[in-house]
């Protein structure tokens, strides 16, 4: 009979292990910059779907932290582990979920009435060590937001300068090989990047255009997806 129930729960433990989908943990960062006060601002509800809701026994984890005038800031992070639906009970894992989106939704609300508007912006160092700490992540997928009009304007590198600003375009290299003395990407496979803001005018599109292109085409030779938009679709 010993014998009979072992066999038993090992040929259960297979036909659940070969039925089953394993868990997967969907990464979310969000970088919102707070240098300018009329920025698009991150939307709990939107950066919730990306989480693929329906999927409740995947893990979760949501990092957020701000673009202000320094290169390192404080970031804020909650998880949400991946679980087993047979052997988890769903009451708690729906509780469990619960508890995460509202905690993603306090940290984003709180930072909303935080006071905006900075005169100096370090863009793209804080960009870049986040991105390399996602292509370290064993995460299924990741995905970076960037709330940002990208213009950075440090000491070293100010796009408000005119001679700077027209490398974009001139001699994209020379930038490239400048931020790399900074920090060098790393591979980006598998990495989804929203560049995301609304311009006020022509001016500031014009800009945007140019910077966010830069970008692009700099994340994308790394193996990153990128998608500039006004909105998470």
């Amino acid at each position: 009979r010993i014998i009979a129930a072992i066999v038993a729960v090992t040929a259960i433990a297979l036909i659940v292990g070969c039925t089953s989908q394993k868990p997967e943990v969907t990464e979310v960062v969000v970088l919102r910059d707070i240098t300018d006060r009329h920025l698009v601002q991150p939307n709990a509800d939107k950066i919730l779907t990306l989480f693929n809701p329906r999927s409740k026994w995947n893990g979760r984890v949501f990092h957020f932290s701000d673009l202000t005038n320094v290169s390192y800031n404080q970031g804020i992070e909650v998880k949400l582990e991946a679980k087993n639906e047979w052997l988890s009970n769903e009451l708690d894992r729906d509780k469990e979920i619960k508890g995460f989106e509202n905690r993603l939704t306090d940290i984003l609300g709180k930072n909303e009435r935080e006071p905006i508007g900075q005169d100096n912006s370090s863009v793209y160092f804080p960009m870049a060590k986040e991105l390399n700490r996602l292509a370290q992540s064993s995460s299924a997928k990741r995905i970076l937001l960037i709330y940002s009009d990208l213009m950075e304007n440090t000491r070293e590198m100010s796009f408000y300068d005119g001679g700077k600003f027209r490398l974009l375009k001139t001699n994209p290299n020379e930038l490239k090989s400048y931020f790399d003395s900074q920090v060098e990407l790393k591979n980006l496979s598998g990495i989804i990047i929203y560049i995301i803001y609304q311009p006020k005018g022509i001016k500031e599109d014009e800009q945007f255009k140019a910077i966010s292109e830069f970008y692009k085409n700099l994340f994308e030779s790394k193996g990153a997806e990128v998608e500039i938009a006004a909105s998470i679709s």
